[in-house]
């Protein structure tokens, strides 16, 4: 699945299209599918009657809570899941999740510097309160992304806009950056240098807009659905912590004529087992958070689905902190882990083991036939008398002497069992005690910020097909959170590659770059992510995209 950038990209549609199909799919099985009936569905009036029509209703499960619900705040994946359902920017994500097209844009044009677009604003783009979007909202929205005192984690996705990375340092005014509101529909932005994947940019969720007057209100308004507002294809209309978000179709949006739901339920289910009880009993309709025991079940079953998603689980190194401010330290850490013994007995999903950071499902630059990480191969290998011998190198001979290590983890029952295979191996292969400290999800992010920790698990999923959305998290400027780790070699090869155009030649840095990652190794690669997900029979037009966003703009019930 993973092979062909054209194997993946057509794997982008299976939800879509294999979805529409009732009896064939994985396994070719035509047998009647496991739970094949559907709560929360509509059902056909009978021939010759008058029946209301019923509810188009979808309950979709996801383990917890959004993290954030601002837009332009955020920086989690499973909150851009939400919010990719709630808004819309200039652009979005077309129905096969290939590719960027307008929703609060009409058109666009773009001079021949390849610098300055100017958009324009769909007349139909409304609030959900029904009042116009303007290019003046995006304007705002843009700037305080930027804005120093907000303090947004996300500001480094602007950084692409002139003098964007400059105001957000102080070093500039907000007058200064590239976004200005010519008039009510038309915006014009200008970029730090030509960017080919700038309009894939603009459907991640930093770049959707939030309104001023609300944002700015007295009260906290992403804590309600009364001062929630959003542009998407539904609208938040009620709000049960730890249990669940309800969405409404939005019949403001620029494209409500052609949303068919009336209602998605959005139900918190933390385990992988209790969600796939969950959807064995009808309860839910589509399941997100598919486990081992529920890939043997469905394993050919045309309601199983199985969609690469440009992401990589790893971990986080202090590099500032003994004992890993020693890069041989560091290194010796990911060459001592079995990774395929990790993904067999625990995660025992089709992930691939990460020999780098930038996952598959991307392609190599204008070489759409070939993947980056197929050309590029694995930057490093497992070797347990490598490993050992660059720990005595580094001072700590059989880790002897070694300061206490920290391994930090979620209180997610799969992130534990991994914790403790890495202690096992990392005490086994390599003598030295890890201790495990294990946090909930906002507690986590808290701990890591703070620099609480010596390693800790971390991941990220890409936002558009070019290598730079994995990489860039390791420029100096995006480290302060998590690892820590600078490197002026590396910050200038990402650096060029904003700015040129030669793809053979990005790619040739980008190959650069990762190597001085995996040789620095201030992170852990573990594994490459995919996503599995059910979805019930008589469920249509879900999509998943390579983003790993779940997207209900196009389903419906049959």
């Amino acid at each position: 699945m993973k092979k062909l950038a054209s194997m993946f990209l057509t794997a982008l549609l299976l939800v879509s299209t294999l979805a529409g199909c009732s009896t064939e799919g994985p396994g070719n099985s035509s047998a009647p599918a496991p739970g094949s009936t559907s709560e929360g569905g509509s059902t056909p009036a009978p021939s010759g009657t008058d029946a209301p029509k019923t509810e188009q209703k979808i309950i979709y499960a996801l383990p917890k809570e959004p993290e954030e619900m601002d837009p332009t705040l955020n920086v989690y994946s499973r909150s851009s899941i939400v919010l990719q359902n709630l808004f819309r920017g200039l652009y979005k994500l077309d129905e096969a999740g290939k590719k960027p097209v307008p929703a609060l844009a009409e058109s666009y044009d773009l001079d021949p510097s390849g610098v300055k677009y100017t958009f324009h604003i769909n007349k139909n783009a409304k609030w959900s309160d029904g009042k116009p979007v303007t290019a003046q909202d995006f304007e705002y929205s843009w700037k305080r992304v930027l804005n120093p005192d907000v303090a947004s984690g996300a500001a480094f996705y602007l950084y692409y806009l002139k003098n964007g990375q400059k105001y957000n340092e102080k070093q500039a005014q907000a007058s200064d950056v590239g976004v200005k509101a010519i008039d009510d529909a038309t915006l014009e932005v200008t970029l730090e240098s030509p960017t080919p994947y700038f309009l894939d940019l603009l459907c991640v969720t930093a770049y959707f807009p939030v309104r001023k007057d609300v944002v700015e209100g007295k009260q906290g308004w992403t804590k309600s659905p009364e001062s929630y507002l959003s542009t998407g294809p539904f609208t938040l209309a009620e709000m049960k912590p730890k249990e669940k978000y309800v969405l409404k179709k939005n019949p403001n949006y620029v494209d409500a004529d052609k949303v068919k739901l009336d209602t998605l339920e959005i139900v918190f289910i933390e385990s992988p087992e209790a969600e796939l009880a969950a959807y064995n009993n009808n309860e839910i309709n589509v399941s997100d958070n598919v486990g081992h025991e529920a890939m043997t079940q469905f394993k050919d079953s045309p309601e199983l689905f199985s969609i690469p998603r440009i992401g990589t689980y790893y971990f986080d190194i202090h590099t500032e902190k003994k004992p890993f401010d020693d890069a041989r330290v560091r290194k010796a850490f990911s060459m001592a882990i079995n990774r395929e013994q990790i993904l067999k007995n625990i995660v025992q999903s089709d992930e691939k083991p990460a020999f780098g950071m930038v996952p598959y499902g991307i392609p190599y630059g204008e070489q759409k036939d070939k993947e980056y990480r197929d050309v590029v191969g694995n930057i490093f290998s497992e070797n347990v008398d490598e490993a050992k011998k660059l720990l005595a190198d580094a001072g700590y001979p059989g880790g002897k002497g070694i300061p206490a290590v920290t391994l930090n983890v979620m209180a997610d029952q799969t992130d534990k069992d991994i914790a403790q295979a890495l202690q096992s191996m990392w005490k086994d292969n390599l003598g030295v005690e890890v201790s495990i400290q294990t946090f909930e999800s906002k507690v986590y992010w808290d701990e890591m910020h703070q620099g609480n920790f010596s390693i800790a698990r971390d991941g990220w999923t890409g936002d558009y097909p070019d290598p730079m959305t994995n990489l860039d998290l390791f420029e100096s400027v995006n480290t302060k959170d998590n690892n820590h780790w600078k490197n002026a070699e590396y910050d200038g090869l990402l650096q060029e590659n904003r700015k040129i155009k030669d793809q053979a030649k990005r790619m040739d840095n980008f190959a650069k770059a990762e190597k001085i990652l995996m040789d620095e190794m201030p992170i852990i690669p573990l594994y490459f992510y995919n996503d599995a997900l059910l979805i019930k029979p008589n469920i249509k037009g879900v999509l998943k995209n390579y983003i790993g966003h779940t997207i209900f703009e196009y389903a419906h019930v049959e």
